[in-house]
Order: C-alpha cells, then sequence, then structure tokens
C-alpha cells in the first residue's frame, strides 16, 4: 500500500504545481498609423520569419488605429508598404513585436515621413486600487510641442513622444492639449485598474484628442479584440478589422468607425 500512496502523492504535487506554470497564451496586438506627414499605409502582420501575411489592412489613413487582434503567444513582424503597393514591394519600415500571454501592444508609425519608425507600446501594468494608467502620445506635427494636463498631472510633450503611463485616479478625467492659442480637450471615462492612452493629433482646425481604452486590466482581454486566425483561435469567417478614424474635421470623442477588409488571413 505504500507504492500507491507515493504515487498518489507525487501526482497531487505535479497537479498543484501546473498553474504555476501555465501562463496565458494569448496576448492582444493592434496597429496604429500616427505620423501625420506620411500618406495611407498597408499594414501587414507576418509570423517571424514567414513571408505568408496572416493579416493585411488596406490603406490605413493618419489617426487610424486597429482594434486589438488576438495571437498565439510568440513573435511576429509588422512591416508597412504603401497604399497600394505589391506583397512583394520592400516595406517601407518593420519591426518585431514579441506578444507575452496575458499582455497588450500597441504598434504605431511615429515620427515625420523622412524618419518615421515602427514604435512597439506596452500596453499593460499594473495598478493599485483604484487607480488607472494614462499615457498621452503626441502625434501632432503642426504643434511640435504641447502642454498636457488631467487632474493633478501636467507635463511638455514633443512631438512623437510616447512617455510611460501616469497613475491616475480612476475617474472621469478632463484630458486638455494646448500649444499657443490651440486647445483640445476631452472627457475620459478611466476605470479602475484600466490602462488608456490619448493620443494628440492635427485637425483641420487645430488640435484634436483621440482618446484609447487599452488593457481593461492586467491579463483580461482588451474591450472588442478579435481573433486573427493564429494558433487556433479562427473563426469560421474571415477577421473584420475597424478603423477609428480621427483625422481631418473629424471630432475625436465622435470618431467615426472606417471597415477595413483584410487581403489575406487563416492559418498557413
Amino acid at each position: 500500500m505504500k507504492l500507491p500512496r507515493l504515487l498518489t502523492g507525487a501526482l497531487l504535487l505535479i497537479f498543484l504545481a501546473a498553474p504555476a506554470h501555465a501562463a496565458p497564451q494569448v496576448g492582444h496586438v493592434r496597429l496604429a498609423h500616427l505620423s501625420p506627414d506620411t500618406p495611407a499605409v498597408d499594414v501587414y502582420l507576418y509570423p517571424f520569419g514567414g513571408d505568408r501575411p496572416k493579416l493585411v489592412l488596406d490603406a490605413v489613413p493618419y489617426g487610424g488605429v486597429s482594434p486589438y487582434q488576438n495571437l498565439g503567444a510568440g513573435q511576429y513582424t509588422v512591416a508597412m508598404r504603401p497604399a497600394g503597393a505589391s506583397a512583394d514591394t520592400p516595406p517601407v519600415l518593420s519591426a518585431n513585436v514579441r506578444v507575452e500571454g496575458g499582455h497588450a501592444y500597441t504598434v504605431a508609425g511615429m515620427g515625420p515621413y523622412k524618419s518615421i519608425r515602427l514604435q512597439v507600446l506596452n500596453d499593460t501594468m499594473e495598478l493599485p486600487d483604484g487607480k488607472a494608467g494614462l499615457r498621452v502620445i503626441a502625434a501632432s506635427l503642426k504643434e511640435r510641442v504641447v502642454t498636457v494636463s488631467a487632474g493633478d498631472l501636467e507635463e511638455d510633450l514633443r512631438f512623437a513622444d510616447t512617455p510611460e503611463y501616469t497613475e491616475v485616479d480612476a475617474a472621469m478625467q478632463k484630458i486638455t492639449a494646448a500649444a499657443g492659442d490651440e486647445t483640445a480637450s476631452a472627457d475620459v471615462r478611466l476605470a479602475p485598474g484600466s490602462t488608456n492612452t490619448v493620443v494628440v493629433l492635427d485637425g483641420d482646425r487645430g488640435l484634436q484628442l483621440l482618446p484609447l481604452t487599452d488593457a481593461a486590466a492586467p491579463g483580461v482581454t482588451p474591450k472588442g479584440a478579435v481573433d486573427t486566425g493564429m494558433g487556433g483561435l479562427a473563426d469560421s469567417g474571415p477577421p473584420v478589422w475597424l478603423v477609428a478614424l480621427a483625422g481631418v474635421g473629424v471630432l475625436a470623442v465622435a470618431s467615426v468607425l472606417l471597415r477595413l477588409r483584410p487581403r489575406s488571413g487563416g492559418t498557413t
């Protein structure tokens, strides 16, 4: 009887230890075009080292931000090509992003056209009770320095700055960006434990703000995240992408959603 008891004890220890090593296997990535003087681009998402895209977004304009995409944990490559260019055209720029399970990321084209770069931003952080994370991204080329305020937070941001999140009270916050005589503001509800981004954009008549909800909380799927068809997550049909347009003449707080149809998708 001793041997079965030992085996039972060993199996119990293995069972209890397993969850500690079972990290979430799904992460979340969204793509953004935040370079004011760069024309619309086609955005490709590849598995690292692969030449067949899992997803293609056509003609993404300045101010366009996709919903989060559910991705299996691992490494991927994001590439941008001029809108309408063939898939074998060398990309204008590309970047690798390592996706960890339970984490969210934004991959954004940033800076002026002549020195545009892809920036990988971590959208997940641990926060104290009653707090939210807030960051403001300066993507206005007309106003290269903006002063941003939200509650007790006030900071000067230069064009293409991508600061870390600041802990703020989880509440309705009035976010304001000012430069000279130009001012734009938006009331943004910040949920406890959430991370949030406000993008300062060039509009037709001055600055505009685009508020974005990032991760709802660490380890929680961002609201509206959709499957790309990677890692066995594919739905029966192709994924549908929506891009929030906060460009010329459109109020950021009532941004228009543009539906983009992927040109390629599914599992390999």
